[in-house]
């Protein structure tokens, strides 16, 4: 790995690569990326270009490692207190988020409805 360049590299195909952690913010996967970059483990960014022109909440940015440094890269974020377990279903802020898009949408529908049985 080189420390004049910015992007960490390696020939596709030569090892399996994997998400490691998925982001909302940019800041926050570099911040990560620097963090594996420390600690002597490649990584590679994906979709941030993406969420940044279009920030929809959905956490596409994604920080990718080879396969082999899973555990390590692991041990690395949770020494500087950035790893975040996977988890099953949805957190508490993402089901929020969906309660308040609903309640937004019919909101929407009965103005709707209210406003064009007024011009009826």
């Amino acid at each position: 790995m080189s420390t004049t360049t910015i992007l960490d590299y390696w020939e596709p195909g030569d090892e399996p690569t994997m998400v490691l952690r998925y982001f909302y913010l940019d800041s926050e996967a570099q911040l990560a990326a620097l963090q594996l970059r420390q600690a002597g483990i490649p990584s590679f960014i994906t979709s941030s270009n993406a969420q940044t022109m279009l920030p929809t909440g959905q956490g596409w940015i994604g920080l990718h490692i080879r396969e082999r440094d899973f555990d390590s890269a692991v041990g690395a974020l949770k020494e500087a207190g950035m790893w975040e377990a996977p988890t099953d279903g949805l957190g508490p802020d993402q089901s929020w988020r969906w309660v308040l898009w609903a309640f937004a949408i019919m909101l929407v529908l009965l103005f709707a409805k209210v406003f064009l049985s007024a011009n009826s």
